[in-house]
Parts: structure tokens; C-alpha cells; sequence
């Protein structure tokens, strides 16, 4: 059974150049490290924005672990998903697999809403309790320092638009 963990965040720009501004951010200035969660510092593969079911890439991360990543649902200016694998380093002995999605809304002409939420299947029934730790104790400050990231650039770029 999926554990699974939500974060959000309002940002202060339209939804189409949000969209963009997250679909295009470089790995490495988005997912950086939080605690004892590794960041990405490197990225191989895809490394343009987003843009097309199955588009691949392969992130090494601050503490020399790597996962794969593909993508699995784009609609534009909408959400886009994907699918995290092939963990190594200390998560592959608890995640089979994550699943990523991100849902972009318009709350006003100028303002969009970002719902980042992420779903890990367990590699074994045991790895449960401490997944769910990681999960519902970390997860969330990772994927908000990570959408305040978003939020900032979106922001001081929309300001000179």
C-alpha cells in the first residue's frame, strides 16, 4: 500500500508562466538538501523542460545515490507526473518505486496554486513504519523548500515580464 504526502504553495504569478517556471527548472536549484534528505547534483538525460510522456532522466544525488525518473502524464499548464525507479543508497532498501505529481490552478488572474504530492511504494512490509516516518515527517519540509524555490524564481520572473 502507497504511502503517500502532499505540499502546496501559492505563488504570486499566472498559471501558464508558473507551469513553465516549474516544468523547466534545472534539478540540481530545485531539489537541494533538507535535513538528512539528499539533494540532486546532478542530472542526466532530459534535461529540458518537461514537455512529453516518457521523457527520461537519471539524478545523482548529494549522498551518492541515484534514482530514474520519467515522466508519465503532461497536460500542459495542468500537472504533469512521474515515476521514480532504480533507487540505490539507503531508500532502495525501503521504496520499490515513488510516483511524483504536480497540480497547477489559477486562484485569480495573477495567482496560481501548486499541489506537489508524492506517493512511495514500499520495497517490503517491513520497510513500512520507517518509510512512513521519512514520508510524513520529512517529505513534506523537502517538497516546500523545493516549491518555495519554485515560487521564487516564478515570482522575480513574472515581476520583469
Amino acid at each position: 500500500m502507497p504511502i503517500q504526502t502532499s505540499a502546496a504553495i501559492t505563488i504570486n504569478a499566472p498559471l501558464a508562466h508558473v507551469f513553465q517556471t516549474a516544468a523547466a527548472m534545472d534539478p540540481c536549484a530545485l531539489i537541494r538538501d533538507h535535513g538528512p534528505l539528499p539533494g540532486i547534483v546532478n542530472c542526466q538525460g532530459h534535461t529540458a523542460p518537461w514537455s512529453a510522456i516518457g521523457q527520461q532522466r537519471k539524478h545523482t544525488l548529494s549522498d551518492k545515490s541515484s534514482v530514474n525518473e520519467e515522466l508519465t502524464a503532461f497536460s500542459q499548464d495542468e500537472h504533469y507526473a512521474y515515476r521514480v525507479t532504480k533507487f540505490t543508497g539507503p531508500f532502495a532498501k525501503l521504496v520499490d518505486e515513488a510516483s511524483g505529481e504536480w497540480r497547477f490552478t489559477s486562484v485569480a488572474p495573477e495567482t496560481t496554486s501548486v499541489v506537489w504530492t508524492y506517493s512511495f511504494t514500499p520495497r517490503r512490509a517491513l520497510a513500512m513504519p520507517a518509510l512512513w516516518l521519512i514520508v510524513k515527517l520529512l517529505w513534506p519540509g523537502y517538497l516546500g523548500s523545493a516549491l518555495a524555490r519554485v515560487k521564487q524564481k516564478a515570482e522575480n520572473e513574472n515581476s520583469h515580464l
